[in-house]
């Protein structure tokens, strides 16, 4: 028989080392947008170094479309302001609101390794910074609230959604926008308040975006408080 020019892949290519002694924990895959967010790197994450978190991100057809179709609206191309992620269970929604987080925050400074630059050459022209702020409904608790970091960095604790909004974009001020106390309001802010409170967030970054996650769990659990809710959720 003649020979094969082909080799078993455990001679081409080495496992790494948490693999082969079956100490892998699946926990390092969890995506987790509310803990890229915050800042806080869980052990051995691979979500929070934007370096590290491209290393091991194929650039399929689909994630490179959305973020040319994000980069679009925020460079002031297309008016299609909102883009819906209908995904399974499982199905990389997290991992795709993280990609658009280490893309647009600071893209001047992204790593210099493939996936990056095949994002770039799919988008065509430079990436535009942005203001990001993430309201991940499935962490504010419905009594305790959740911790954001405004521009600055800064902690605080709030239980509106619209507050963990406002406190992303534009901190104590933006929390002044909702309400000129800078107290949590609890009542939904109305659509002038809200282009108020992203004009404020633009004086210093040209872009906005704004990433939802797990929404329905938040109305569901603020139903059960009273019914109202759902119709202030669906206003928001």
């Amino acid at each position: 028989m003649a020979k094969t020019p082909f080799h078993p892949w455990h001679d081409v290519l080495r496992l790494r080392a948490d693999i082969r002694s079956e100490q892998l924990s699946q926990k390092q895959f969890a995506a987790d947008l509310y803990e890229v967010m915050l800042g806080k790197t869980a052990a051995g994450s691979v979500y929070h170094d934007p370096k590290e978190f491209f290393a091991l991100t194929y650039p399929t057809t689909k994630l490179r479309d959305l973020a040319r179709d994000v980069r679009g609206r925020l460079a002031g191309q297309s008016e299609k302001a909102v883009r819906q992620l209908h995904m399974t269970f499982g199905g990389g929604k997290t991992h795709s609101l993280i990609t658009l987080v280490h893309l647009c925050r600071d893209p001047g400074h992204l790593p210099d390794i493939p996936a990056v630059a095949q994002f770039k050459a799919h988008c065509e022209i430079p990436l535009t910074q942005a203001r990001i702020a993430a309201v991940v409904i499935d962490r504010l608790e419905a009594e305790m609230g959740m911790e954001v970091r405004d521009p600055e960095g800064n902690l605080a604790r709030l239980k509106m959604p619209w507050s963990v909004l406002a406190w992303q974009l534009a901190g104590a001020e933006g929390m002044k926008v909702l309400k000129a106390s800078g107290e949590e309001r609890s009542h939904v802010p109305a659509t002038n308040v809200l282009e108020e409170l992203l004009e404020r967030a633009r004086q210093t970054v040209p872009a906005v975006l704004i990433l939802f996650d797990e929404v329905l769990w938040y109305v569901r659990t603020m139903a059960d408080h009273g019914p109202a809710w759902v119709g202030r959720m669906s206003d928001f």
